[in-house]
């Protein structure tokens, strides 16, 4: 199953946050941004008991990074891959959380991305 998302971060709106529930597996995906600014991207995943151990990784319910923050320039398109966990069971599902943001004051920005099974 694929996901297309499209957005556009302009004037006060510096940040999109869109969690999703996707098969545990690997992903690859690419961002396109347009309308003369900067996108910065970056995917956490959510936590569950599932993990045993200690530190922010093993606590349930929480977001911690999967994908590092990256940014992409207007006119262009990142690709890159990452490996979604099993979070939310034992029904093979894992919970994400994409950001997208620009900072405040800079030139708005569009963006589309786009992922699927790799």
């Amino acid at each position: 199953m694929s996901t297309t998302i499209k957005g556009d971060l302009h004037d006060l709106n510096t940040e999109d946050k869109i969690e999703l529930s996707r098969p545990a597996r690997k992903y690859s995906f690419n961002i396109k941004a347009s309308g003369g600014g900067t996108v910065k991207f970056k995917i956490d995943r959510l936590t569950s008991s599932l993990v045993t151990g200690v530190g922010a990784d093993h606590e349930e319910g929480k977001f911690v990074t999967l994908v590092e923050r990256f940014t992409t320039d207007s006119g262009q398109t990142t690709e890159s891959s990452f490996t979604l966990p099993e979070t939310l069971g034992t029904d093979g599902m894992g919970g994400m959380r994409l950001i997208f943001s620009r900072n405040l004051g800079t030139k708005g920005v569009d963006y589309e991305f786009f992922m699927e099974p790799a």
